[in-house]
């Protein structure tokens, strides 16, 4: 686990580390963590293979909420937890998407469900498929997959978020399989698509976040509308 902590109090932040070091000691977790006193110092750094940041609110130049917008347009899969002594800053978290807080006065009983959580979103965000092709298979992160289509009985498209598309051997019912419980719907018969890139469903239509509209099958439209929102109640 790569993490970095910004706090100006450099004794809590020791004690912090220590606490995280011996909780991925417990775990059998290689462990590596970089202290930050300054905001500024934090933003000249390359944070672009660090996982979790733990940020205090309060500090002197810019504060933790202003830090961690600068951080979620730089680096969107970085997890951000904020240490604070001051649960009032809770709502304005959501802004940026906050994992966690975490209160200083508390840290003693919150820090190990705080540290399990965040394994859990770690492995969330590595989950792989391997993706067979002629002469090899490439792993995939399933995170980066928009969709897949079916473009004959052997042959499926992943089309990525990055816009780029990746031709597989396979059927898509065999896909459709494994991926039914990642997070992935069948829309139609040619249709395999993860649901996180889903932003709603109307008139036998999925509007993806890519602006790309898919059919929906008209027999199962209601059972498949009624997965999608049991998915998202489940991962609001």
């Amino acid at each position: 686990m790569k993490i970095v902590i910004l706090d100006d109090e450099l004794e809590f932040s020791k004690i912090l580390d220590k606490k995280i070091k011996a909780y991925c000691a417990r775990k059998d977790l290689l462990y590596d963590c970089k202290i930050f006193s300054s905001s500024k110092s934090l933003l000249s750094e390359d944070l672009s293979s660090v996982q979790a940041a733990f940020l205090d609110i309060d500090l002197p130049d810019l504060n933790g909420l202003e830090i961690a917008a600068i951080l979620r347009q730089r680096y969107p899969e970085m997890v951000l937890i904020f240490v604070t002594s001051f649960i009032e800053y809770a709502p304005s978290g959501y802004k940026v998407n906050a994992f966690r807080y975490l209160l200083k006065a508390k840290l003693d009983e919150e820090l190990s469900s705080c540290m399990d959580d965040l394994q859990e979103k770690l492995y969330e965000n590595n989950r792989v498929i391997q993706i067979r092709q002629k002469d090899r298979f490439l792993p995939i992160a399933i995170k980066d997959i928009l969709y897949f289509e079916g473009t004959s009985q052997r042959r499926v498209q992943a089309i990525l978020t990055c816009g780029e598309t990746i031709e597989c051997l396979g059927k898509l019912e065999d896909y459709d399989q494994f991926l039914s419980e990642q997070g992935f719907i069948r829309l139609q018969k040619s249709f395999l698509v993860n649901m996180q890139y889903i932003d709603k469903m109307a008139s036998y239509s999925a509007q993806l976040r890519n602006n790309v509209t898919i059919k929906v099958s008209e027999k199962n439209y209601k059972a498949i509308c009624r997965k999608f929102l049991l998915w998202k109640g489940m991962n609001l």
